[in-house]
């Protein structure tokens, strides 16, 4: 039977392009985990980190200044011992742990800090290419350097959510041989020199990432993790066929895998592998209104499209109980979040909404205005393999109620740059960020402002004031209101939370996703 199990195991390697290697339960192997992504990694380094994915391979490489609980959501030491925020918000002083190095043996200064988030700000062109890391730092204008071991970051206005993003992967503190590298070089995993548990041993492109243990690694922030990892090898090999990956984690050849599919998860249970999970926090899956063309420039077809979406169905019909429908403007595991009762199915409402807007139905046709169609289009990239179902869905569920969606895929590099562009009637996407702010970088009219829009004196304003507010309490009540006038403006419709799922095989503990929903292998095996 053994003999067959590892016939069946090669075969399927050959039909993969995986690599062979021993069952899970060969002892020989017990230290080597082998992870099967469902996207390729796009690039090694952690400030270009653009995609789930590639944030859970490059996570591993690099360290922060502080880390997140994810259970409190409070922020711990990490490469700094010690953090204080200044009382206006407009400084942040970290003292660095004096044990630090990186893996080519360079010491870990505030200097090295210093030149890190130099380089983020540097330019427009290295803002493009880092848009979350750089966003992070927006209003950045130093970081000093009294000594070694101080780094003190300022900022030209009050900016609290600077701590939480200090936890973040894409301001992981890097080597200075490579924040010396351009940032075509930083792409490439021979160049990415991190203080991480783990250093890069291979890279191919689309293919694969190699990843070896750091021995002599002491600084494990205190945040549920183990103080050392426990694969000595890390092999994460990418496997984009859902059923491809099942088999693999059924069969031993691969010990996990990411984003199990609903229609494989009971062969997976059945085998003995086990499920974690954890909703990402930050903007759930939304439809971005460009208010400033087409059918979405009116606000009562953005409310309609609300009130049409059975979210509970989505969830249902593609996702699976891992997953959550949205509720809000933040995902339910962002510190702040709250349920609004504004999201719901009232397809009445809907209706309701389009006639008094002058939307007129004709039977069971899409509706019109002046001789103008009640259509728009989205455009998204196939980067979860969750979006095109969901969004075929949505499709019927808007023609309910005489709405016409149209859906185009694009590529990740050309979803982007239309994004930035403006060229959509609406954006499906989502971005992780365990902090309220990212209604500001995403939704204000300051930020990204991938609605196109105006100036809105009954949210803008808002969002810059809670930018700056040191008291949590307080923060957060601002945060409140924010979710219920943004959903009222209809910029950003809500859909579904993401959620990050890995299948584990039997005997491969460890694995986990702290409060940003990115993958850790630290995890004590009772506590992922």
């Amino acid at each position: 039977m053994k003999n067959s199990t590892r016939a069946a195991v090669a075969a399927l390697a050959v039909a993969t392009g995986l690599p062979i290697a021993a069952c899970a339960g060969d002892d020989a192997e017990s230290d080597v985990l082998r992870y099967g992504l469902s996207s390729a990694p796009s690039c090694a380094d952690p400030a270009q980190s653009s995609t789930n994915q590639t944030v859970n391979v490059s996570r591993q490489v690099v360290d922060s200044l502080v880390d997140q609980n994810r259970d409190t959501g409070e922020l711990t030491p990490w490469l700094a011992e010690r953090f204080a925020a200044s009382p206006d918000g407009r400084s942040f002083t970290f003292t660095l742990r004096d044990d630090v190095t990186f893996s080519d043996g360079t010491p870990l200064t505030s200097d090295v800090v210093k030149k890190n988030f130099d380089a983020l700000t540097s330019d427009e062109s290295t803002s493009t290419r880092t848009l979350q890391a750089s966003g992070f730092l927006l209003g950045y204008e130093r970081t000093d350097t009294p000594d070694q071991r101080t780094a003190i970051v300022r900022f030209a206005e009050p900016n609290v959510q600077f701590l939480q993003a200090a936890a973040t992967t894409q301001l992981g503190i890097l080597a200075p041989s490579t924040v010396a590298a351009s940032f075509d070089d930083r792409c490439t995993a021979s160049t990415v020199i991190g203080s991480g548990p783990y250093t890069y041993s291979g890279w191919e492109q689309d293919r694969s990432a190699t990843l070896t243990r750091r021995d002599d690694y002491r600084w494990t922030p205190d945040t549920g993790l183990a103080d050392h990892a426990r694969y000595r090898t890390v092999e994460f090999s990418v496997v984009p066929e859902s059923g491809v990956r099942a088999g693999s984690v059924t069969s031993g050849q691969l010990d996990a895998s990411a984003d199990p599919q609903p229609q494989d998860r009971s062969a997976i249970e059945a085998s003995g592998a086990a499920l974690t999970s954890r909703p990402n926090p930050g903007l759930p899956y939304v439809f971005q209104s460009n208010v400033s063309r087409g059918v979405l420039a009116d606000a009562a077809v953005r409310r309609a499209v609300t009130t049409a979406l059975d979210r509970n169905e989505l969830v249902d019909t593609v996702l699976g109980d891992s997953f959550k429908p949205a509720t809000s403007v933040l995902a339910s595991t962002t510190p702040g979040y709250r349920t609004d009762p504004a999201i719901r199915l009232d397809r009445a409402e809907s209706a309701r909404l389009l006639d008094a807007a002058g939307w007129r139905s004709s039977g069971e046709g899409t509706r019109s205005k002046d001789g103008k169609k009640l259509s728009f289009d989205v455009i998204y990239s196939p980067e979860f393999y969750g979006n095109k179902p969901i969004l075929e869905l949505v499709q019927r569920q808007l023609a309910s109620v005489g709405i016409d969606l149209t859906i185009t895929a694009l590529s990740n590099d050309d979803f982007l740059s239309r994004r930035k562009a403006g060229d959509f009637d609406a954006v499906y996407y989502n971005v992780t960020r365990a902090d309220p702010d990212i209604l500001r970088s995403r939704l204000g009219f300051e930020g990204t402002n991938y609605s196109r829009r105006g100036f809105d004196p009954q949210i803008d304003p808002l969002l810059t004031r809670q930018a700056g507010v040191a008291d949590r309490a307080e923060r957060l009540r601002l945060v409140d209101t924010l979710q219920t006038r943004l959903i009222e403006a209809g910029y950003a419709i809500p859909v579904v939370e993401l959620s990050q799922v890995a299948a584990v095989a039997p005997g491969f503990g460890g694995i986990g996703f702290d409060a940003s929903g990115v993958l850790r292998l630290q995890y004590p095996d009772t506590d992922s």
